[in-house]
């Protein structure tokens, strides 16, 4: 299996954001509001109470459902498609059902995560890298159901857990920059992290896609055999 360079990644990455700096810190600028605006509502219910708690689990679907908007912005941005702002709403506007498949993988994965972490931190570290492709998959496959996105980035990621991890270990750095910078900072650094987390899953993508028809192949040609 051939390892991914995430040195030339992370270079990738920044060269596909060369002359789109402005367009994707606005993007990032534009879903922080959304987001804070989703969850202002909470300000104004008593802690404690029955709406706050009903408006948290709201805040967190609607927050979750607005996440894969980011995604797919990034990922829009990584591909060389033109860039634009209503992508942000991906997952609102690709309608009811998508919308609730967004909802429920992130719930799952996170409650799968959880369950792993109750074994060891360890087995529940290697799970979210597992799971850490499931919401590109349903940007390029609005049709999967929430474990099929689950199974598919499973099978992308075999292998390939170190590599996301070294990725994100190159990113430390940039992480310092934003934290000295009173938070400042990730309005670039962000951008940065989302276009190469998006670069390395396009790269997965495209090792994955050729051993799937391999393996097709494969399988075809043995039911020829079996039949002749």
């Amino acid at each position: 299996m051939n390892e991914l360079d995430t040195k030339q990644i992370k270079e990738t990455a920044w060269k596909k954001l060369g002359g789109k700096w402005a367009p994707a810190c606005l993007g990032l600028i534009l879903y922080v509001i959304v987001a804070v605006l989703i969850s202002s509502p909470a300000f104004f219910f008593e802690e404690g109470s029955v709406a706050a708690t009903s408006w948290t689990w709201i805040d967190y679907m609607l927050s979750w459902i607005l996440g894969i908007g980011i995604v797919a912005y990034f990922y829009d941005l990584a591909r060389g498609c033109g860039l634009s702002y209503k992508r942000i709403f991906t997952g609102f506007s690709n309608g009811f059902i998508y919308a609730i498949n967004v909802f429920v993988t992130q719930l799952l994965t996170g409650i799968f995560v959880f369950l792993w972490a109750l074994l060891l931190i360890v087995p529940g570290i290697m799970r979210a890298f597992s799971y850490s492709m499931v919401l590109f998959i349903l940007v390029d496959h609005p049709e999967y159901s929430p474990l099929e996105a689950i199974r598919k980035s499973k099978e992308m990621m075999y292998g390939h857990r170190m590599e996301l991890f070294v990725l994100e270990l190159r990113f430390i750095p940039w992480v310092l920059l934003g934290i000295i910078t009173l938070g400042i900072g990730f309005i670039w650094v962000t951008p940065y992290f989302m276009t190469a987390y998006s670069e390395f899953y396009l790269q997965l993508k495209e090792k994955s896609e050729p051993s799937i028809t391999e393996a097709t192949e494969v399988e075809a040609t043995e039911v020829e055999t079996n039949n002749a």
